[in-house]
């Protein structure tokens, strides 16, 4: 009897560490792949010098838990956590009221290809994969496309889910 819990519990602890290995390797978002992000919904990110300014649609409204800015290699630029919140808009790089951060922001290289991804309590991720010189201020740029959006035109833009089209009113396309 006691060589079989020996052996229950050495498969229970080498079960467990596997599992943890492999949730390190395999992240809630796959490795950077151009043109082939897992997301249904676009974020909106607008300049604001010397910030950006993050924004979810209102179709993609929910209770946020974890935002994350990552490099081509899915390796963090910045990390928060928090309890599931509602919020309309965030600042990269400052974690929002009631997040603890993860990884402390640090800014990306000129000309680097980042993701920003906002997971929510319920539903999938929310992300925007940008340079920031796709960046404009006074205008929200979303997908698809990275199209320019007015502040109000994206909250409500059809930017959620398989829908191909796009509100046009308060758009316009990058030059």
């Amino acid at each position: 009897m006691l060589v079989l819990a020996c052996i229950l519990v050495g498969m229970v602890l080498g079960t467990a560490l596997v599992a943890r290995s492999v949730s390190e390797v395999l992240g809630e978002v796959p490795k950077d792949r151009l043109g082939s992000d897992p997301w249904e919904a676009t974020l909106g990110l607008e300049r604001a010098d010397p910030f950006q300014i993050a924004y979810l649609p209102d179709c993609a409204a929910g209770s946020v838990t974890r935002i994350v800015l990552w490099d081509e290699n899915s390796k963090p630029y910045w990390e928060v956590t928090g309890p599931p919140t509602p919020m309309a808009t965030f600042v990269v790089g400052a974690a929002p009221v009631g997040f603890e951060t993860v990884v402390p922001y640090r800014e990306p290289p000129k000309g680097a290809l980042v993701r920003l991804v906002a997971f929510r309590r319920a539903g999938d991720p929310v992300g925007l994969r940008y340079r920031e010189v796709d960046l404009v201020s006074g205008r929200v740029v979303g997908l698809p496309s990275l199209t320019r959006f007015s502040r109000e035109g994206f909250k409500t833009a059809e930017v959620c889910g398989d829908d191909s089209g796009v509100e046009t009113a308060g758009t316009d396309q990058p030059s």
